[in-house]
């Protein structure tokens, strides 16, 4: 297995690499000059040039039992970050539908805010502030399933808001406890992690915690298919006590054929559903063709964002049930919501020491966006609080369908 400190991928600056990505902005902005993230782009492009023809007609299915195998067989005791969502759920079935043992199920939740009466759970509303229905609709439903069919995998839940305190937020918080997408839920989930890691890895046994992450990015431009890879989807911080066993299922060095494999799947969706190409063209190709484009507004790439989304979940997740209830990612810019706050964490206001933690987050957060050229804001910033995603190399898939 490979191992790094670049778990994350890393930024370059005139040739400088930089592991966290304000500092890498900061660099660029004092020098005038462009911040690049690699992803293992080398590994990938080998990858790619080597991949076999043959795989392709294989079932996906096949790629995440291998790589399953792989985890069992390279660490002592497996632990799964799960959400419930379609990427943390297809990687647990794979491992239940393929008999390889999974030991543990890690699950972050605002436990203590569940039963305050600060939402309504419904199936209704899956915009991206009813994200907490989750809890009621899916998450607790799929515990309680496994506690009772799986008994021998551990189920382990943690409330990330328990450590949400003002004295956590200093002058290093962006260098050391946030790697790229800055705000408050996001810096402290990456930091409370499984207990049970960290006392297995104390005593020296090797632990996996393995992470979803996100799915597959697919562009067609000018009649080439690529394949890449956006920093804000790998974004685990590794427990201290286990720097070296964060382990991402989908996006991997160690085999980087799950995603190739999943890329060329969704090609062969596109070759048969062409009405759906659109979907997938780079933004010069498309405007060629839709003038509209330089005029579209948040919503208008949030549905576009949200098709493809779909798209990669029917071709790529045989083991997900569209009829489980999911809530919209966070995309769209968030002007209603304190700074530091997405709509996924929106119960977060409803903490008693909420006001002083958000000053203390929004004096830091402004701290560096004032050592920020206005150019680099302009670029960078995709909202008053939120960097826009980096996009890795695109790697030509070179195969024709």
């Amino acid at each position: 297995m490979i191992t790094t400190n670049n778990l994350n991928g890393y930024y370059l600056v005139d040739g400088e690499i930089i592991e966290n990505k304000m500092y890498a902005i900061l660099k660029a902005s004092e020098k005038n000059t462009t911040a690049t993230w690699c992803y293992y782009d080398k590994i990938y492009e080998d990858a790619v040039k080597k991949f076999d023809t043959l795989k392709i007609l294989e079932p996906l299915t096949n790629t995440y039992k291998n790589r399953a195998q792989q985890l069992r067989d390279s660490y002592d005791y497996l632990i799964l970050n799960y959400s419930g969502g379609s990427d943390s759920h297809n990687i647990l079935m794979t491992f239940l539908k393929n008999n390889i043992k999974l030991d543990h199920i890690y699950v972050q939740w605002p436990m203590s805010l569940m039963d305050k009466g600060i939402y309504t759970p419904n199936n209704i509303d899956k915009s991206n502030g009813n994200f907490h229905s989750e809890w009621d609709l899916v998450l607790k439903k799929d515990l309680e399933w496994l506690s009772n069919n799986y008994p021998k995998i551990t189920i382990e839940i943690a409330d990330w808001t328990d450590t949400v305190i003002e004295s956590f937020y200093t002058d290093d918080l962006f260098s050391k406890y946030v790697t790229n997408l800055p705000s408050i839920a996001r810096s402290q989930k990456q930091n409370t992690y499984s207990k049970k890691e960290t006392e297995l890895a104390f005593k020296g046994i090797k632990v996996a915690s393995i992470y979803g992450v996100d799915k597959p990015n697919l562009v067609k431009h000018e009649n080439t298919w690529s394949m890449h890879f956006v920093d804000t989807a790998c974004m685990a911080q590794p427990n201290p006590e286990n720097p070296n066993g964060t382990e991402y299922f989908y996006f991997t060095p160690n085999m980087p054929e799950v995603a190739i494999h999943q890329a060329y799947k969704l090609i062969q969706w596109y070759n048969r559903n062409p009405n759906s190409e659109h979907l997938a063209l780079s933004l010069p190709t498309l405007t060629k063709q839709d003038p509209s484009v330089p005029n579209w507004t948040d919503d208008d790439y949030y549905k576009r964002y949200h098709n493809t989304s779909e798209i990669v979940k029917l071709v790529c997740y045989p083991y997900w049930d569209f009829n489980r209830f999911q809530a919209a990612k966070p995309f769209s810019q968030l002007t209603d919501l304190p700074m530091g706050v997405r709509a996924w964490d929106n119960i977060l206001t409803k903490l008693p020491n909420f006001d002083r933690v958000q000053q203390a987050w929004e004096y830091h957060w402004r701290s560096y966006l004032n050592m920020m050229s206005p150019e680099h804001k302009r670029k960078h910033l995709r909202s008053k609080d939120t960097f826009a995603a980096f996009k890795s190399k695109y790697h030509p898939l070179y195969i024709h369908l």
